[in-house]
């Protein structure tokens, strides 16, 4: 967010300070909130890999429809069984890659990326006042008798900072 024109005060400091606790709190909470998204998308993962294996071994058992035995145990509704199981295993799995695209990586892009550049954009701030504090002291410090050509260099250095 850049500012067309705009004076330190100490309300603006204030502002700004209540701005980097507010980033940095929403960073913790993004955290948080990654960390459960992980644990989320593993068991996610954990679950279509129950799923998968379930539906295996229940058509090992099932043994096709040629199989007797698994006709007479039911292996038709079986198989019906496993089609919708597998399609609850690809939902999970496709919900967990959507979970982990969009909610994780965007929260470490949040956290990594745009928090810091908010603790760079306040260091940089905080140089800049520093050199603007150092120019305005020397500025005030011209006694009224400096000649003219001194105090517009100096002024052009302050305006610069």
């Amino acid at each position: 967010m850049h500012f067309a024109k705009l004076d330190d005060s100490p309300m603006f400091r204030q502002q700004m300070q209540c701005m980097e606790e507010s980033a940095d709190l929403l960073g913790m909470r993004c955290l948080r909130f990654y960390k459960e998204c992980r644990k989320y998308t593993e068991g996610l993962g954990e679950g279509y890999d129950g799923d998968i294996d379930f539906v295996n071994a229940l058509e090992s058992f099932g043994g096709g429809h040629n199989d007797p035995i698994g006709v007479a145990f039911g292996g038709p509704v079986m198989t019906k069984f496993t089609v919708a199981l597998r399609e609850i295993g690809t939902y999970k799995e496709v919900l967990r890659s959507r979970v982990e695209h969009i909610l994780n990586d965007r929260l470490v892009q949040f956290v990594d990326v745009d928090v810091q550049e908010i603790k760079e954009a306040r260091k940089r701030f905080d140089k800049a006042s520093i050199t603007y504090d150092q120019a305005r002291e020397k500025f005030l410090s011209l006694r009224k008798s400096t000649r003219l050509d001194v105090a517009a260099t100096i002024e052009e250095v302050c305006i610069s900072c």
